[in-house]
C-alpha cells in the first residue's frame, strides 16, 4: 500500500477513535423484534452495524460473482488453470490479432 493509503487509513482510525472517546457515555436501546438491548454503547452499536453491512453485501455479491466467474470462464477469458510455479515474466506476451 502506498504512504497515502496508510495515511487516510490513519485518519480513519483516528476519527474513529475521537469519536468513540467523545461517545463513550451515550447508550442506545436496539430492538430487534424480541429482544430489546438496553443501554448499548453508541460506538459498539454503529460498529456492529457498519460489520453486519459490510457481511451482508458479501452475502448478496456472492452469486452475481460467482455467475460472472462462470460466464467468464465459458467464454475462455478466466483462466482455469493452475498458474506456473516459477513465472518467467509477469506480463502476458501478445498475441497476434490474426491468429485463430
Amino acid at each position: 500500500m502506498k504512504p497515502a493509503g496508510w495515511i487516510f487509513v490513519a485518519i480513519v482510525a483516528v476519527l474513529a477513535g475521537i469519536f468513540a472517546v467523545l461517545n463513550r457515555w451515550e447508550r442506545v436501546s436496539i430492538s430487534l423484534g424480541i429482544v430489546r438491548l438496553n443501554a448499548v454503547p453508541l460506538a459498539i452499536a454503529l460498529f456492529a452495524a457498519f460489520l453486519l453491512g459490510m457481511a451482508a453485501m458479501l452475502l448478496v455479491s456472492l452469486p452475481q460473482d460467482r455467475r460472472t466467474r462462470d460466464l467468464l470462464r465459458a467464454h475462455g477469458l478466466l483462466d482455469a488453470a493452475d498458474p506456473p510455479s516459477s513465472p518467467v515474466s509477469a506480463r502476458p506476451e501478445p498475441r497476434d490479432a490474426f491468429e485463430a
